[in-house]
């Protein structure tokens, strides 16, 4: 991704976004390397909500709230 820089700068310009330089918008080396994982990653839940945190977060909403916030700010179209 980190290579993207000249294409986000002319996605801002296409769109009239507020202007927040793309090395800001991620920690990209993370994003990179979960999206390109070479192996398969299991996780589970079931320790945390053992250990008493019963909380969950359901990712469809927190993606539309997000998303919606991000648009609010003009960070994305």
């Amino acid at each position: 991704m980190g290579d993207k820089g000249p294409l986000w700068d002319s996605i801002v310009k296409k769109y009239g976004l507020a202007p927040h330089p793309y090395e800001a918008l991620a920690y990209w080396p993370a994003g990179d390397f979960v999206l390109n994982c070479g192996y398969d990653v299991m996780t589970s839940t079931v320790k945390i909500r053992k250990a008493g945190f019963p909380d969950v977060v359901d990712t469809w909403e927190m993606f539309q709230r997000m998303f919606g916030e991000f648009r609010r700010q003009r960070l994305i179209p």
